[in-house]
């Protein structure tokens, strides 16, 4: 054979190779059936997308061939080179001739433009299209809307910038559009109900939207003459008890200026009721025409018309009536930037990996061992072996030695290890004060050996894999399956001595909560705190700012006495952040540095990044630690060595002192970005802006009570050290003054209260400046004295 045809088979022979090599995982082949199995695909709803929260995958699967058993699976994690790290799949049976439609839940932050979905049988594809959708990102405010008329709320999709300077997205939703759980419809921000039968929900989704609503959602409840096809579900989140439908003959109250007024040519029909809860924003005699209330983290806007009646929906004023609207009822929420999980949960990430019993040995024992070893394989050998006159021994016992050194330190390492799989579970529980929690957790397990694994975790919510840069191939490694009350992972081919890692959010119920009964009273914080949760706590504390008082065990059922100096004028600090965050540390751990970090020290940061958002940290709050799993975690068919710690947070309400006085500390009202002249970069605990003027409000309204405000301080800042010109709005002359009329020293005193006040607890603030590039302004910090009393 001449070198021509050596060449030639050599060639062949590498293209076959790579032909081999280049199949999905190299191993599992590809066999599309071409017209047999036919996939559609849509992705979000109407094919609309955020990457942040669950994403529903619809496909639809026709089977124009034999019956088809497999998994049907949609690829993600996609990070080039056509690899892809996780494969959500649910199981499928197809009889021939038959059609199915199947919904894989997808994080959005991992679906890709190469993304695909793929039914897979016996390891083999028999079928694959690409997932195809429009995207949308973190800062997007997504409005979902369940209505009979698709076109109840596209005014929303029209809002005037200023106000709110995120961008709109509004989905018209059906009933399979909402799933059966809170965790998961966490792709909307908000949620219209306008005239739609909620009983063509079953009940996992209505409990999804009660949820939801609790975790921070925000709920609008609509209809008008139609109330009723929500109220026998919902009645009890609507602020308002309806009793009925009237009819008015103005909406006079229902104004952006007084140019542009709603003009009614009939009477208008409305559903009629009584306010139960909360505050009327609009009303017209008696009749509460919009009313918002507090439902755990969300709120609730009741609505007594249907939106999409007329003049109303067609009113030249209603979108700008609505931006107006929108922040009166939901504030800072409206433009709050939701991150993904994965951003949300680093600290967690990182300390999952500080599994207690992986601990690596003392550097003293390796310095002794290798010690030990070198002075035997040679000065000691080298002598003993010099008195018997064979050195020539040495080329074989020094080997012999290092070969028995290697395996002892070897064994060490199994044994300290061990032959079972551990699961080290990391979480933070912030308990609510109905019952409920919101929780984030990241369970890690250490495998002994190269082997498949499935972790199963239990409970209902938001699951996703938390993978290395090698875990990649044309067909995933990772399979994750999401049921409704559990979901299964499963790890294929893991190489022995490594880690995997799962992040989990959840929404608890029936958990308890932290009772507590404080005052102000004296220059203390004084009174008790119950333990009526299901966690036993330790190494608890509990702050107001800088002050913090300690409790070594908080049992279940117990209670402690509180007793925390307070000062009024000393204001939480941006450049204090920290110190308050290490507070929450087991006392044994603030001493000791952070030359290495402990497990501890790392989830703590989660306290720093939950406050982050509102740039404020001096509310009175509990944190205490607990070794009870916030998920249950189990892997398949092994034995298992389970360690977990929580950190559970929980924000204490102060109740007014017998004569009705009361500190409200920073971090208690919320804090709206109401209006700029130029366009802003929201930066979490506040905004960078070009020379032109930001405006905040401030909301004093505190729900069921009055509020005579005694004093009044402020506290604003700038992470540049920007130095802003400030103005206040005098809400009796319709006009902005200097900040110096209604502040002396940062404080504002009660004779300045009725100018600087609106009439239903508002302060405007402008911040302006002139440079020439972009300067950093943080949320207002805002803490109040005064006297409460039921309204």
């Amino acid at each position: 054979m001449n070198t021509v045809q050596y060449k030639r088979w050599f060639l062949a022979l590498c293209a076959f190779l790579l032909l081999v090599a280049g199949g999905p995982g190299g191993l599992v082949g590809t066999a599309l059936a071409e017209g047999k199995i036919q996939l559609g695909v849509t992705v979000g709803i109407e094919g609309k997308y955020r990457e942040t929260g669950m994403v529903p995958v619809v496909v639809t699967v026709k089977n124009g061939g034999a019956d088809v058993e497999g998994e049907l699976y949609v690829a993600t994690g996609e990070r080039g080179n056509n690899q892809f790290a996780v494969a959500n799949y649910q199981p499928v049976s197809i009889a021939s001739g038959a059609t199915k439609q199947v919904t894989i839940l997808v994080p959005g932050q991992e679906l890709h433009n190469s993304s695909y979905v793929a039914l897979m049988q016996n390891n083999t594809i028999i079928a694959k299209t690409p997932v195809t959708g429009r995207l949308y990102s973190e800062d997007t405010l997504m409005i979902g809307v369940l209505a009979e008329n698709r076109d109840t709320a596209n005014f929303l999709g029209a809002l005037p910038k200023g106000s709110i300077h995120n961008d709109v997205q509004v989905l018209s939703m059906k009933a399979e559009n909402v799933p059966a759980t809170g965790t998961q419809l966490r792709m909307i921000d908000m949620l219209v109900i306008n005239n739609f039968a909620l009983d063509s929900l079953n009940e996992q989704q209505i409990k999804a939207i009660r949820d939801w609503t609790k975790s921070g959602g925000m709920l609008i409840l609509a209809g008008g003459a139609q109330y009723k096809k929500w109220s026998g579900v919902l009645a009890d989140l609507s602020p308002v008890e309806v009793t009925g439908v009237t009819s008015v003959q103005t909406l006079a109250s229902l104004k952006v200026d007084k140019t542009n007024p709603i003009e009614l040519t009939s009477p208008f029909t409305v559903s009629n009721g009584t306010l139960k809860t909360g505050k009327a924003l609009y009303s017209e005699g008696n009749i509460p025409l919009m009313a918002v209330h507090n439902v755990g983290d969300g709120k609730v806007l009741y609505v007594a018309y249907d939106l999409a009646a007329e003049p109303v929906a067609s009113w030249a004023g209603n979108s700008r009536f609505w931006s107006d609207t929108l922040i009166k009822a939901f504030g800072s929420s409206i433009n709050d930037s939701k991150t993904r999980m994965y951003d949300r949960i680093w600290p967690l990430r990182d300390a999952a990996d500080r599994i207690p019993s992986l601990r690596i040995p003392e550097v003293s024992w390796f310095a002794l061992f290798f010690g030990i070893y070198a002075l035997i394989a040679g000065p000691v050998l080298f002598y003993l072996l010099r008195r018997k006159r064979k050195q020539s021994y040495m080329w074989v016992i020094v080997p012999v030695l290092s070969v028995v050194a290697g395996i002892g330190i070897f064994s060490i390492g199994a044994i300290q290890r061990g032959s079972g799989v551990k699961v080290h579970q990391v979480g933070v529980i912030q308990l609510q004060n109905n019952g409920q929690a919101n929780t984030a957790s990241v369970t890690a397990f250490f495998v002994p050996r190269n082997d498949d694994y499935r972790l199963t975790l239990k409970g209902e919510g938001m699951t996703e894999p938390l993978f290395e840069l090698n875990q990649h191939d044309e067909v995933p490694k990772i399979w994750i399956s999401m049921q409704p009350d559990q979901t299964n992972i499963d790890f294929r081919d893991v190489e022995f001595w490594s880690m995997r890692k799962v992040a989990t959010e959840q929404s608890l119920s029936d958990v308890g909560k932290i009772e507590s009964n404080l005052a102000y009273e004296n220059g203390a914080l004084k009174g008790t705190v119950t333990n009526n949760t299901k966690f036993p706590l330790r190494d608890v504390t509990i702050s107001s700012g800088m002050q913090v008082q300690e409790i070594p065990q908080l049992a279940v059922g117990s209670s402690i006495e509180v007793n925390l100096p307070f000062t009024p004028q000393q204001q939480a600090r941006q450049n204090r952040r920290w110190q308050n965050m290490a507070h929450a540390l087991p006392q044994h751990m603030q001493s000791n540095g952070y030359q290495t970090e402990t497990r501890e020290q790392v989830m703590v940061e989660m306290l720093e990044m939950m406050d982050r958002s509102s740039g404020q940290s001096e509310v009175v709050k509990l944190v205490g630690w607990t070794d009870t799993p916030v998920v249950e975690a189990v892997v398949q068919n092994e034995s298992v060595e389970h360690n977990s710690i929580a950190m559970v947070t929980s924000a204490l309400q102060v109740t007014p002192s017998k004569d009705g006085h009361i500190y409200y500390p920073t971090g208690t009202f919320d804090v709206t970005m109401s209006g700029s002249s130029v366009p802003v970069d929201d930066f979490g605990d506040g905004y960078r802006l070009p020379a032109g003027d930001i405006t905040f409000d401030i909301n004093l309204d505190q729900e069921g009570q009055d509020l005579t405000v005694n004093n009044l301080y402020l506290y604003t800042w700038s992470e540049d050290n920007t130095t802003f010109e400030k103005e206040v709005y005098n809400w009796k002359t319709k006009a902005f003054e200097p900040f110096e009329k209604a502040f002396m020293n940062n404080v504002m005193t009660s004779d300045k209260t009725a100018t600087y006040i609106s009439g239903d607890g508002m302060v405007r603030i402008k911040f302006a400046h002139q440079f020439e590039d972009h300067r950093h302004i943080g949320y207002p910090n805002v803490s109040v004295e005064g006297k409460v009393s039921k309204k």
